[in-house]
């Protein structure tokens, strides 16, 4: 026996042009509400920008590298690292030369950096606590990777921070 297919009628009417324009066009707009349910839950998950106005920074990269280079040369390095304490973590940061002295500085910041929320991120200021250590109170912070990037002024007579170190650590 043969197998048939049958084209009749089966009772629920014809498919017309304008039942076909309608499933076109919910597939589609089902399509672009889902696309832009992911699209707003991408941009305010991550903005998409690390570094914040990255283009001047991109126009000032030449300057970056000569002061990188700059600090190598003169050998300034920093020890960077947090404690426990009964009100949260201690900041403690060492700036040195390369023999080992303290770092002479006018200023220093800190910023702690959450990798996945810019809403944890934190502006410290640094306070000298003696032999180029510095040190910051920074109450409870969430479990999990910090970024800290550490900026000293060296010459007060350039505008800016001469120095920079960052580390990253993990919060347990």
């Amino acid at each position: 026996m043969a197998a048939s297919l049958s084209l009749e009628n089966s009772g629920k009417g014809k498919m017309k042009g304008w039942h076909a324009l309608l499933w076109f066009l919910g597939f589609f707009g089902f399509m672009f509400v889902v696309n832009g349910i992911f699209l707003w839950a991408a941009i305010t998950s991550f903005p998409g920008e690390d570094v914040e106005k990255s283009y001047l920074t991109g126009l000032d990269y030449n300057q970056e590298l000569a002061r990188r280079a700059h600090q190598e040369a003169a050998g300034w390095n920093a020890e960077i690292g947090i404690s426990g304490t009964n009100s949260g973590f201690l900041l403690t940061t060492r700036l040195l030369t390369r023999d080992g002295n303290a770092l002479p500085v006018f200023g220093t910041q800190a910023q702690l950096r959450h990798p996945s929320d810019r809403a944890f991120d934190r502006m410290i200021t640094l306070t000298p606590a003696g032999g180029g250590e510095y040190v910051a109170e920074l109450g409870d912070l969430h479990a999990g990777a910090w970024s800290i990037n550490i900026a000293a002024d060296v010459d007060p007579e350039t505008d800016g921070f001469e120095f920079r170190a960052s580390r990253e650590i993990i919060v347990p």
